[in-house]
């Protein structure tokens, strides 16, 4: 892969996941949010990046890497804007979405916070791996339809005007 193509990845995974992380704390919005971070965040940066003709996934192997970095960056970017929006939100107002997590965020040292983080980004990576894997087989079927829809002209000539 380019530099450049894995560095607008990284880019809009990151401003991904800060959005997502950004509308967690709302209340049913949350759980949302987090399915899409753990799932859907692959597809969505990739479906995006092939539209903008940025990305071409060429193999699998390219689909499954891009999907993992997608999923790891989007974790990172996401816990630490939630984090940061849930710490002011209890520290100022009181106000707590999930009082275990809030508690979790809250009250326990900074290098137990980087490890949860890191393990789910782990875990976040491997399922977005997945969904790049399913991405690319998904757009490679819809370009086949696509294909097969299309008029194969093998004769150019045969749009003659007749008198």
């Amino acid at each position: 892969m380019d530099k450049f193509v894995v560095k607008n990845i990284i880019i809009f995974s990151l401003i991904l996941g800060v959005i997502l992380g950004l509308l967690a704390p709302i209340p049913y919005v949350g759980t949302v949010m987090l399915v899409v971070a753990l799932l859907l965040s692959a597809p969505i940066i990739m479906f995006y990046l092939i539209m903008d003709n940025k990305l071409e996934l060429t193999t699998t192997k390219d689909s499954i890497i891009t999907g993992a970095i997608v999923g790891f960056a989007v974790n990172i970017s996401f816990s630490v804007a939630y984090a940061s929006v849930v710490a002011i939100l209890a520290k100022t107002i009181n106000y707590s979405s999930n009082y275990i997590l809030t508690t979790m965020i809250v009250n326990s040292p900074i290098w137990l916070l980087g490890v949860f983080i890191i393990f789910i980004g782990v875990l976040c990576a491997t399922t977005n791996a997945f969904g790049g894997f399913l991405t690319y087989y998904l757009i490679n079927f819809i370009r086949d339809m696509y294909e097969k829809q299309l008029p194969q002209n093998k004769d150019d000539d045969d749009f003659t005007l007749q008198k």
